[in-house]
């Protein structure tokens, strides 16, 4: 977070402290909000849980509802040591705090006053506090009660109030030479080692068991009458028994805490050679082998991790990060085209035939890199309240990046995974349903994060250009682009296609039934209770990346500066 903490102008933010217990009630947590503007925008079932203003929490936080974080320690050094003439050795070692986490805090703390829903189940009448055309403006329930028959509790952020900047010590060391002809190689070891990275856990998930959970129907007060069932009456709710499993039984299936929860660690090994501009020409091709590791998922939008998978052993999901190459090429170059005046051909020619073939300059840029993991994971059509393992909770998620929830990650039952067939690359078969029973997440062969490889892809742009110099101040440059100039698909998924909301990584959805006699949850039949994706592991898409379009295209360009 940056030296000052994120506030909001009118408080529209709220934060919440689990650790707080209610010496007269004994009930655990509180909301902490900025000041009294808030409560007017508040869900009425926040404010009737309990709430203190920031000043008066003795948490040490102002409007912002989180601790400034003053003890970070940036030291930085660098050495250099010649060798000779024509040879240098460099090293440079360094603490970093990513200064983007005020979005990453934001996030969850200015939802929380918004993002509430409530359903009713019975007779339906109007919901009281309910803005009509004379009341607009506020929160849909302010001002007003809530009436019986409502079930459903808040939806709620939490965000520690002494959270720390993620802390990175990168390291590097770098050989360079001179190899002649204007040229220079250089060979470098980048590292890299992250604590308290920034990831997301529910605070009332249950450990998973065998224990039945919210699978009975019950009435509007919260009693079970009957065991329920999620196929025909989709009918399976949450009872109050339920509800006293929770750590906080008021605030239900949603109370997501992003936390100092994860670690990585990054070793990158890069050669570049480099040919400074003579003769027309000047180039520079990079190679990188990069070998990235972490626990906590990066969301690719914002500082704030995903969430984690198995929160009971988040180290078990340390492993590769998605969409990062271990291998990956780049170059680009200028080359002055050695025809017209003043160049090695055509010289002499006259000054009309140089306007039209001479002194132009193409230029390039192109990319080639390894495939990147992909995390497969199954959805639940019917999940609700019937969470497989008896979790309790329905945001988890098996890829991290907030697409699905509930997700639940596979069983390997084949080691013949890579099969391909057709432009399927993945072998869906290879892939079983998760259990729904306390080895939800341990059960051997339970899928890892990022365990599968997509394709590789390349690509090249090409540029045609020429200046026409019209006076000492005006010039003019006419000249195309070709964007993906050999038309070649990049058929490496991104992250809209690749992750949780796509369907690249998806293996299709699941049904779970309940025992009528026992209340327990059946084995969930891979033939009767699954719906595949017949899209999964396919590539049937060409996706933008590097700077090269998925498809050729050419850009015409007139450019007059003066």
């Amino acid at each position: 977070m940056p030296a000052s903490f994120f506030i909001d102008k009118n408080d529209l933010i709220a934060n919440f402290d689990p650790n707080f217990v209610n010496s007269t009630t004994g009930q655990l947590g509180r909301f902490v909000i900025p000041s009294t503007k808030t409560l007017k925008f508040l869900d009425t079932r926040i404010i009737s849980f309990g709430y203190v203003l920031a000043k008066d929490s003795g948490l040490g936080v102002g409007r912002g509802t989180v601790r400034t974080d003053t003890t970070d320690f940036s030291p930085r050094i660098g050495v250099a040591y010649r060798l000779g003439n024509k040879s240098v050795i460099r090293g440079g070692y360094g603490i970093y705090y990513p200064t983007s986490a005020a979005q990453g805090i934001r996030d969850p703390i200015a939802t929380n006053p918004f993002n509430q829903s409530i359903t009713k189940r019975g007779t339906v009448t109007p919901l009281d506090g309910w803005p009509d055309a004379n009341t607009t403006g506020i929160s849909p329930i302010t001002g007003g009660a809530i009436t019986s028959g409502l079930t459903s509790t808040p939806a709620v952020n939490v965000v520690p109030f002494n959270l720390h900047q993620p802390r990175i010590h990168q390291y590097n060391a770098t050989f360079e030479r001179e190899i002649g002809w204007g040229s220079a190689v250089r060979f470098s070891y980048l590292g890299s080692t992250m604590h308290g990275l920034i990831a997301g856990k529910d605070l009332n998930e249950l450990q998973p068991s065998d224990v039945p959970f919210g699978t009975n129907a019950v009435d509007d007060n919260g009693n079970p009458t009957g065991i329920c069932d999620p196929i025909n009456n989709g009918d399976c709710n949450i009872s109050n028994a339920d509800a006293q499993r929770y750590r906080f039984p008021a605030l239900g299936d949603f109370l997501l805490s992003y936390g100092n929860y994860g670690h990585a660690q990054t070793n990158a090994f890069q050669t570049q050679v480099e040919h400074r501009f003579s003769r027309g020409l000047t180039f520079n091709v990079s190679y990188t082998y990069l070998d990235q590791k972490s626990t906590a998922l990066d969301t690719g939008n914002s500082s704030l991790g995903g969430i984690t998978y198995n929160q009971f052993q988040p180290n078990s999901d340390y492993g590769v990060d998605g969409y990062v190459s271990r291998h990956r090429v780049v170059a680009y170059g200028i080359y002055d085209l050695p025809v017209g005046r003043g160049r090695p051909y055509g010289a002499s020619m006259s000054r009309w035939a140089d306007a039209i073939v001479g002194g132009w300059q193409t230029t390039f840029n192109m990319f080639a890199k390894s495939g990147t993991g992909f995390t497969p994971f199954w959805t639940c059509d019917d999940c609700g309240s019937i969470e497989p393992g008896n979790i309790g909770i329905t945001s988890l998620d098996a890829v991290g990046d907030f697409n699905a929830e509930p997700s639940f990650r596979p069983v390997v039952v084949s080691n013949n995974i890579n099969q391909k067939n057709g432009d399927q690359i993945w072998n869906p078969a290879a892939f079983g349903v998760p259990s729904v029973g306390p080895d939800v997440f341990t059960q051997a062969g339970v899928a890892k994060r990022n365990m599968l490889w997509g394709p590789g892809t390349w690509g090249v742009n090409l540029g045609l250009h020429k200046d026409f110099h019209v006076t000492e101040r005006i010039n003019v440059q006419l000249g195309a682009d070709a964007d993906n100039v050999f038309n070649h698909p990049l058929l490496s998924p991104d992250s809209n296609a690749g992750g949780g909301g796509g369907t690249f990584a998806w293996l299709g959805s699941f049904n779970v039934r309940v025992d009528q006699t026992t209340g327990k949850l059946l084995p969930i039949d891979p033939v009767n209770d699954v719906t595949r994706n017949d899209q999964f592991g396919r590539l049937i898409s060409s996706f933008t990346q590097e700077g090269i379009d998925n498809r050729r295209s050419v850009r015409l360009r007139l450019r007059i500066t003066f």
